[in-house]
C-alpha cells in the first residue's frame, strides 16, 4: 500500500519546517534522486522527488485555501507512493488527507509547541529525521 505522511498542527507549530528539513536530508542523502520541483519559495516547498522508480510527492503548505488540495490531486496523478505534508489540527485539510485512507496508509504526525526556540528546533529535527525514517523503510 502507498504511504501518506501528514505533519498535523495549528498554526506556526513548525509544520513546515520540519517537511522542509527532511527534503534537505532527502536532497543529501540521495544525491542520485530526480526533483521535479514544482515550488520552492522561502517558507514553502512542493516537489516530486524520483527515488530508483518511487516518486514521492511533498507538499509543505498545509494551510485551508492553500495548494494542498491541489497538490494531493496532483500527486495522486502522478502516480506518487509516497506522499508528506503539513496539514492543520482538523479541518478541511484534514479531511483531504483522511479522505486518502482507501489508497493511502496514513502516518499523522503531531506537532506540538516549544516555548523555547532552541528546543522548537530541536523537535523540528526529530520530526524531519522520523519522516525520513518511513520514507527510507519504504524506499527498502
Amino acid at each position: 500500500m502507498k504511504t501518506l505522511i501528514a505533519v498535523r498542527g495549528v498554526s506556526n507549530r513548525g509544520k513546515s519546517t520540519s517537511i522542509k528539513l527532511a527534503y534537505q536530508l532527502l536532497r543529501k542523502e540521495y544525491p542520485e534522486a530526480i526533483f521535479d520541483k514544482l515550488f520552492i519559495g522561502v517558507k514553502d516547498i512542493s516537489l516530486i522527488v524520483k527515488i530508483n522508480g518511487v516518486k514521492i510527492g511533498i507538499e509543505s503548505q498545509g494551510d485551508p485555501g492553500s495548494r494542498i488540495f491541489e497538490s494531493l490531486k496532483l500527486f495522486q496523478e502522478r502516480n506518487c507512493r509516497i506522499i508528506v505534508c503539513a496539514t492543520r489540527s482538523r479541518g478541511k485539510t484534514t479531511q483531504a488527507v483522511s479522505n486518502l485512507a482507501k489508497k493511502y496508509r496514513i502516518t499523522w504526525i503531531e506537532k506540538d509547541v516549544e516555548s523555547e526556540s532552541k528546543k522548537q528546533n530541536v523537535r523540528n529535527k526529530e520530526t524531519a529525521d522520523f519522516i525520513m525514517s518511513i520514507i527510507r523503510k519504504e524506499l527498502q
